[in-house]
């Protein structure tokens, strides 16, 4: 999983806020936990195979009352979620000087 934050690398100008570097580390470890559950998602999507089917009947004109996602829908979902997760750890390294220097709001 993810390695704690190494303190030896901040250079913060003022003051090291330590509650916030806490909440930075877990904010971090967080988004590498969201990572590693897509990346099964992906791996769930490639394994499965579209068991529905052809035509499903519940009695009034054929028409299902649920659904499940299919592989590709599945894959598309996790292909979107890793992009918006890419954004959000790319904006959190721009702005982790100012994360770790400045209180968090609860």
């Amino acid at each position: 999983m993810a390695t704690p934050l190494d303190l030896s690398r901040y250079r913060p100008r003022g003051p090291l806020n330590r509650r916030a570097l806490r909440k930075y580390a877990e904010f971090w470890t967080a988004l590498q936990a969201v990572g590693a559950a897509l990346e099964q998602a992906d791996k769930l999507a490639a394994k499965i195979q579209d068991n529905q089917p052809a035509r499903a009947s519940n009695g009034a004109g054929g028409r299902r009352s649920w659904s499940v996602a299919t592989p590709e829908e599945m894959r598309a979902a996790a292909k979107k979620a890793h992009a918006s997760l890419r954004v959000i750890a790319t904006s959190a390294k721009r702005w982790e000087a100012d994360l770790i220097s400045r209180d968090w709001r609860a």
